[in-house]
């Protein structure tokens, strides 16, 4: 019984369709739409994959026992398969299984496509940050007018304006986040200050995309 379910695996995962572009709602990358991989427990807070775009947002579900989890996933290509913290080992028991993985939402590597408008709530990042190295490989000037946004290509222009106030700022987004549940945006200190919201720390906001990606 045992061989048959593990030939049926193989089966499947060299029939698994190659990685090509697929659209997600506005976006468009290569991510699988299904993928069949082996699992392994990483320690730390993240899970990875050599075969997912980076910050996609996946189902991983274990074809026998049905039992399934949503994570978001980074890209790291010396991770073969996918690999999840080790505190959702309670939920797949053991590793070096394959696990069935849908992808949800592609993430941001090769995204092209952009929504007109995005919209929800922002925060703020200042000195904690300043002087850190960026997604875009500059160093983080929290007296610039940039934001951070999970899938946005890099380079992309928004034009983003204070629902609470109607204040607006111009921004480029060069960094990826924010990471808390919730938030849609996250400014630089100085685009904060000219949306007058540093001692809100969180307004809701409504973005026009003036261009995509650099």
């Amino acid at each position: 019984m045992v061989l048959a379910v593990l030939t049926l695996i193989a089966l499947v995962i060299s029939c698994s369709p190659p990685i090509k572009s697929m659209r997600y709602g506005d976006l468009s990358a290569p991510c699988p739409k299904t993928a069949y991989m082996k699992l392994k427990f990483c320690s730390g807070f993240y899970a990875y994959s050599d075969r997912i775009q980076h910050l996609s947002r996946v189902r991983i579900t274990d074809p026998k026992t049905r039992k399934s989890l949503i994570l978001s996933v980074r890209f790291n290509r010396r991770i073969k398969g996918i690999c999840i913290p080790k505190k959702f080992k309670r939920i797949f028991g053991k590793e070096n299984i394959f696990v069935k993985v849908e992808v949800l939402r592609c993430g941001d590597n090769g995204i092209r496509r952009c929504p007109k408008r995005i919209k929800g709530l922002a925060s703020w990042y200042g000195p904690k940050f300043h002087g850190r190295k960026t997604a875009a490989g500059n160093r983080f000037n929290m007296h610039s007018y940039t934001a951070a946004h999970r899938t946005l290509p890099i380079g992309t222009i928004l034009l983003v304006k204070n629902l609470k106030n109607g204040k607006s700022v111009k921004v480029k987004v060069l960094d990826r986040g924010p990471y808390i549940r919730g938030r849609e945006l996250d400014l630089s200190y100085g685009a904060a200050k000219k949306l007058e919201m540093l001692k809100e720390g969180v307004i809701p906001f409504v973005a026009e995309v003036i261009r995509c990606g650099g």
